[in-house]
């Protein structure tokens, strides 16, 4: 064996591990395992920690909320590397999907820049959970047919034109989300969904619509995940037949 050979065989791995919304339940097998034989994990805020407490594994908090940070993103870069260069299987689990508004490719890209292997187990996306859980459908045939997600923690805010808009982030940004998307032509009385906690034992609904978001200063609980479109309208409908 080269010296090649012997440094690559030396090194660990790092696992992205998608967890899903919330709860523990919707975390695949895949996760599950990748969890179990994890050296160390790496976790954040949108993880169940109690869930994580059965794992012997070394278990290293690196969440990241609005203002409160306990580690920037390039220091928990170089916190997996740093473990997978000692050899550990290395977990990073993460809310939701790691490669949907999660630091996924940043992540991937430093890893491999240090010669290490990096696996991607998917997870269920809040943006995409929403729906089953709130029983909105997302598309509906005959009324939506487009979809598109975007994150409302952006100074840059763009509008996709589609028939439903699923915003991440924009709990602090929905009015101004609210009043842009009328601006640019979307009805008044379109109706919006917010779900806080999905998935949770504590998981909230708020309706509303456009224009009454767009003039309002309510500060809604996060995190919390946004659907806008004639889509929502379906959940009333199915409950009062129901």
């Amino acid at each position: 064996m080269n010296a090649a050979e012997s440094d690559n065989f030396s090194k660990g791995k790092v696992t992205l591990i998608g967890f899903g919304p919330g709860n523990p339940d919707l975390l695949t097998i895949g996760g599950e395992r990748a969890i179990a034989e994890a050296d160390v994990i790496f976790y954040d805020d949108l993880i169940d920690q109690t869930f994580l407490e059965k794992y012997s594994a070394e278990k290293v908090y690196v969440g990241k909320r609005k203002h409160c940070h306990s580690h920037e993103q390039e220091a928990i870069n170089l916190l997996m590397v740093e473990a997978a260069m000692t050899g550990k299987r290395v977990a990073r689990v993460k809310g939701g999907d790691p490669m949907v508004f999660a630091h996924g490719g940043e992540e991937i890209e430093f890893i491999k820049k240090h010669g290490i292997a990096v696996d991607v187990i998917p997870g269920i996306s809040t943006g995409i959970a929403v729906g089953a859980l709130t029983q909105i459908p997302l598309t509906l045939r005959g009324e939506a047919s487009s979809i598109a997600f975007i994150t409302g923690h952006t100074t840059e805010l763009r509008l996709p034109n589609t028939d439903t808009l699923i915003c991440y982030m924009a709990g602090s940004t929905i009015h101004k989300i609210a009043a842009k998307a009328i601006a640019e032509g979307r009805d008044a009385q379109t109706p919006v969904a917010l779900v806080h906690n999905v998935s949770l034992p504590n998981q909230q609904e708020f309706y509303s619509t456009l224009g009454e978001l767009s003039t309002s200063d309510f500060t809604y609980p996060t995190p919390i995940i946004i659907v806008i479109g004639k889509v929502v309208e379906r959940k009333k409908i199915v409950d009062v037949r129901y």
